[in-house]
């Protein structure tokens, strides 16, 4: 199968941006995870509408993302709805299923966890989203598998209701370009250690 040009880029930038990811996390993981609270806090006063009655899906970490579970617990505590994503069966359409503190979650493939199937489905309002890369237009390197893109184009193109993307990742992810096209979903918000950006539709 001939590699595109876009998907090129993509594969030199992910080789870059693993190494940079890792090398913060190692360095500033433990206190990023909980600074990602005021941050988020921060992202509510600028706009970011989440009440009691928003569902919010994040994602549960592997490896060297960024840590999500401080900012899940400080979420239900706030009396926001949360739910974790399930990888389908049939496309790549993401559905997602409630979270609450002390769940158990079940591993699966890629070493992801996620909520038993006894857990009733959500549809969120809002996604924490992790990546790779970012640029300052709010295109998302991801890691290749297109599940958010998917989920996320999909649920806009229906346009039933808005659904925010909002990227979480450590400040040396920022990257001045990444490579995108037709089938890369843009974020809204992205959420780092030392910045809060809402991206101009």
């Amino acid at each position: 199968m001939r590699v595109s040009r876009v998907d090129k880029a993509k594969q030199n930038l992910a080789r870059k941006m693993r190494g940079a990811r890792t090398s913060t996390h190692r360095k500033i993981g433990p206190i990023v995870a909980t600074k990602i609270i005021d941050q988020f806090k921060i992202a509510r006063g600028l706009g970011l509408e989440i009440g009691a009655n928003t569902i919010v899906s994040a994602y549960w970490p592997v490896r060297d993302e960024l840590d999500t579970r401080f900012l899940l617990q400080a979420l239900h505590e706030d009396g926001v709805r949360c739910a974790l994503p399930v990888l389908g069966s049939k496309d790549k359409m993401l559905i997602f299923r409630q979270w609450r503190p002390g769940d158990v979650l079940r591993e699966t493939r890629f070493g992801l966890a996620e909520p038993a199937e006894d857990k009733p489905c959500l549809e969120p309002n809002v996604l924490l989203v992790p990546l790779l890369a970012v640029d300052f237009e709010g295109n998302r390197l991801g890691y290749g598998g297109g599940y958010y893109d998917f989920t996320l184009l999909r649920f806009r193109l229906q346009g039933e209701r808005p659904v925010i993307a909002v990227g979480l990742a450590y400040e040396a992810q920022i990257t001045s370009n990444v490579p995108h096209d037709l089938s890369d979903a843009k974020l809204d918000w992205l959420i780092t250690e030392k910045h809060v950006i809402q991206f101009k539709s």
